[in-house]
């Protein structure tokens, strides 16, 4: 500490006794959590109706002796399971990474002297020592400080450090000051200067410990799909249960035969519940992930890719994710002429050298201020090897910034003249016009300068040259007498990629919300570079706070640019925009975005610059922190969802059928058409096709331009369910016509059976072939990425083959060897029923 009053401020700290006392009475100084029995997590994952229905029909399959397709059925419960538990210890991961953010130790004044302590003792009314480097250990008032600036960006987003100023006496405490350049926050870091604070809150009481408490409280809602899915699940299996005892009291009354009840019964479940559904799930996300990880997108919330696509909010944090969170020199400005310093800069002009050199000598050698190093990289790049490099000066005097002078000096020895120091200062664009003295007149002048760059977003930085005798160093820098050189505009500048990828988002239906702890004209400057409209209002965090939420409801239509936001005001907003039907996805890198993640309906943390905090509160992760892979990966997230419901539809179209034709018997009276075995041998072809072909096809041109689909837009909708019940209604009406022909012409009912079941499984592939598109004729869309379609069509001539050339699989399936030309008019009969459809894609594709 180089204060040399310390004693003044020794006595401010606790002795060792008090210290005790208080940590009992408060607690440790690190964040608590919460756990869940993992007993208890069980329970409730297993009592979910799409995971008993799993655990149903694997039951179902393994009673009947079909161990291959239970076992499959078993892997996707262990499966669905073990992601459940993986995404409920989400919040305490979270809350884990936030405690990571606690320093370890902590320099304590107790007993009159300095003490080097575990953070987690330190107590409310401790004083702390900080230094530069340092990470505050909690939060507290300043009693001192000697050109302090502190790296808030975790908590507040803004990318540039904030000067820190002591309390005055009259402030007694920090609930009453209104000065918050004296307060500092635990996380934060030191980037400059030096001082000491007084503890007032520790652990969960402060602001980062808000935010794990808070964190704690918010639940993440189940996707509509998921909501969807598990509606129909319910209502499907309680329909095949009534059924199934209709059935088989009906069957068992009118014969007399329990056993054939019971196995009709048996095929009847088999044919209605729709177990695929969650295994569709399963594999669809999984692959899904599997395929977002190549754009540069880890998947933590396997849901997550079915809401993506859906997104039609997506609330952007400025730096960081929009910006390179890395300070560039974008500009230097001297006697009425701007020189733009960008990648096409080849060289600086002679008349712009001397701002930079005392730009470089207002500046540490070895800068940890991140607009000092731009300033350096850009000296370094240009004056090498020139006259204005001064690495080798040594520093003789600091000025440091003060709350009345906003800026610093720094004054040099040079190696030639040991009698002269040069003074180089740099700081505020007023500080420094007050240092050099001007007159009003040209004071207004370079006011309206900095106004004219300070409106385009730019940091502005004055710089002036002094020099003064060895002997008799002034102790104020007002004593010097300056000489202005000009300006140094920085800015965080925007990735490149982000323009384009706004406008794929504007194609695409998205909203993008800017949401910053930035000024508005900062806000502003970055919302015109990627292409936001002019139109678009800014609304400050201050006037958010006066908002109700019904009130920030109403303004939402026409706000795109939150600035100067605070971490709670985030999640106000996603709150509001989730109140409106927005499905939200929200991209932020910091602690101060952790709440507005964890309640998005999909949260996007940053994978290089991002916290841990950032990426265990939320769903997806870019792992090249590119913005262009959101874009990327909402078109898949599309795609996902559409092939989804097409696998749906097919679904739902074959079973019609099967269900129809095992209702039939009870009706008729006719023997039973399908034994278990039958259905067993059609989810060969359903299983793989549902899963494997869908997922598998290409996204439709038509994902691209148009908007997200509604939040209330439900998978099986009424016309998606309609048109499918048409489609399988009408494959159970020909196959009842086929079965009234055969009685008409006197077939054997094992003939009929044969031949229905051909049909049957011509139709099934048929089915396969008009819902890989809904666009384009089946014939157009095959290629080889559907490789998987031409083995299940191979494997089935080859079953079938082989069932009606053996004698006892011709037994066993209940058929008999049928005439060649009986196979074919079966086959087409079963195609014809299905590519029917496809007449309507050719004649608005010709």
């Amino acid at each position: 500490m180089t204060d040399p009053s310390f004693e003044k401020y020794s006595s401010k700290g606790l002795n060792s006794e008090e210290a005790f006392k208080r940590l009992e009475r408060f607690g440790p100084n690190e964040l608590s959590s919460q756990k869940e029995s993992f007993w208890k997590l069980i329970l409730s994952v297993v009592t979910e109706p799409m995971l008993s229905l799993l655990i149903l029909c694997g039951i179902l399959y393994a009673v009947l002796g079909n161990l291959e397709e239970a076992g499959m059925l078993s892997i996707a419960v262990v499966a669905v399971i073990s992601i459940t538990i993986y995404q409920n210890n989400k919040s305490q991961n979270a809350l884990a990474s936030l405690k990571e953010l606690a320093p370890l130790k902590a320099r304590v004044i107790r007993d009159g002297k300095i003490s080097i302590l575990p953070s987690r003792e330190v107590v409310p009314d401790d004083v702390i020592i900080l230094q530069e480097g340092d990470r505050i250990s909690a939060d507290g008032f300043l009693i001192f400080s000697l050109n302090l600036n502190v790296d808030e960006s975790l908590l507040t987003g803004e990318s540039v450090s904030i000067p820190k100023e002591s309390k005055t006496d009259s402030e007694k405490n920090i609930q009453n000051s209104a000065n918050t350049k004296s307060l500092v926050f635990a996380g934060s870091t030191v980037v400059a200067g030096e001082g000491m604070f007084q503890v007032t809150a520790t652990g969960d009481s402060t602001e980062i410990g808000k935010i794990g408490k808070e964190l704690q409280t918010i639940s993440q809602s189940s996707s509509p799909l998921q909501t969807e899915i598990k509606r129909f699940t319910i209502a499907f299996s309680l329909f095949a249960g009534i059924l199934c005892v209709f059935l088989v009291v009906g069957l068992g009354l009118r014969h007399g035969r329990w056993l054939e009840a019971f196995l009709a019964g048996l095929t009847f479940s088999m044919a209605v519940l729709p177990e695929e559904i969650p295994v569709v799930l399963s594999v669809f996300f999984s692959l899904g992930a599997w395929r977002i990880s190549k754009i540069g997108v880890l998947t933590k919330n396997l849901s997550a890719i079915e809401t993506l696509g859906a997104s039609t909010v997506l609330c952007v944090d400025k730096t960081g994710t929009l910006t390179e969170n890395n300070m560039k020199v974008r500009g230097l400005y001297c006697e009425g002429e701007f020189l733009e310093c960008n990648s096409k800069l080849l060289e600086i002009p002679e008349k712009f050298h001397s701002l930079l050199e005392f730009a470089l000598l207002a500046s540490k050698k070895d800068p940890y201020d991140p607009m000092e190093k731009a300033i350096q990289d850009l000296g370094v790049t240009f004056l090498s090897g020139t006259e204005h490099i001064h690495f080798d000066w040594e520093l003789k005097k600091e000025y440091p910034l003060s709350p009345k002078l906003m800026a610093l000096s720094y004054a040099w020895l040079s190696r030639e003249n040991e009698d002269v120091l040069f003074v180089g200062a740099k700081g505020a664009p007023e500080a420094i016009f007050d240092l050099c003295h001007f007159p009003q007149e040209l004071l207004n002048e370079w006011e309206a300068v900095v106004e004219k760059y300070s409106s385009r977003g730019f940091r502005i930085l004055g710089v002036a040259k002094s020099k003064t005798k060895t002997r008799g160093i002034p102790d104020d820098q007002h004593d010097l007498s300056f000489d202005f050189l000009g300006l140094v505009l920085l800015e965080d500048p925007i990735r490149e990629s982000v323009p384009t990828s706004v406008l794929e988002c504007k194609r695409a239906g998205i909203k993008v919300v800017m949401i910053t702890g930035d000024h508005a004209g900062t806000a502003k400057s970055i919302a015109d570079q990627i292409g936001f409209d002019r139109s678009e209002t800014v609304l400050g965090g201050d006037e958010l706070e006066a908002l109700s939420e019904d009130e920030l409801l109403s303004r939402l239509d026409h706000v795109r640019i939150f600035c100067r936001i605070r971490p709670h005001q985030k999640l106000k907003i996603v709150r509001c925009l989730q109140r409106k039907g927005e499905t939200v996805a929200m991209t932020g890198d910091g602690v101060n975005d952790t709440l507005a993640l964890h309640a998005a309906h999909i949260g996007i943390s940053m994978g290089k610059r991002g916290t841990d905090v950032a990426r265990e509160a939320s769903d997806l992760v870019l792992l090249d922190d590119n913005f262009s892979s959101i874009v990327k990966a909402v078109m898949l997230g599309r795609r996902i969802y559409e092939n989804i419901q097409k696998s749906v539809s097919y679904i739902i179209s074959v079973h019609i059928p099967i269900i129809g034709m095992s209702l039939l018997p009870v009706l008729t009276g006719d023997p039973l058409y399908f034994f278990p075995a039958h259905v067993l041998l059609l989810e060969l072809i359903i299983d793989p096709a549902c899963t494997l072909v869908f997922e598998g096809v290409d996204a439709e041109k038509h994902i691209y331009a148009s908007p997200p689909r509604k939040g209330k837009e439900s998978l099986i909708s009424f016309r998606n369910a309609s048109v499918s019940l048409l489609r399988g209604g009408l494959i159970f009406l020909v196959l009842v016509g086929l079965s009234f022909w055969g009685k008409h012409e006197h077939w054997s009912f094992e003939k009929i059976r044969s031949m229905a079941f051909l049909c049957l499984i011509s139709s099934n592939l048929g089915m396969i072939l008009i819902h890989i598109s809904k666009d384009l004729p089946f014939y157009k869309v095959l290629s080889g990425s559907n490789s998987i379609l031409f083995w299940i069509c191979g494997s089935t001539v080859l079953i079938l083959t082989l069932i009606f050339q053996v004698d006892l699989l011709t037994h066993i399936f209940g058929f008999i060897r049928i005439s060649f030309a009986d196979i074919l008019s079966s086959v087409a009969l079963g195609l014809f029923v299905s590519l029917i459809w496809e007449s309507k894609k050719i004649k608005d594709n010709s």
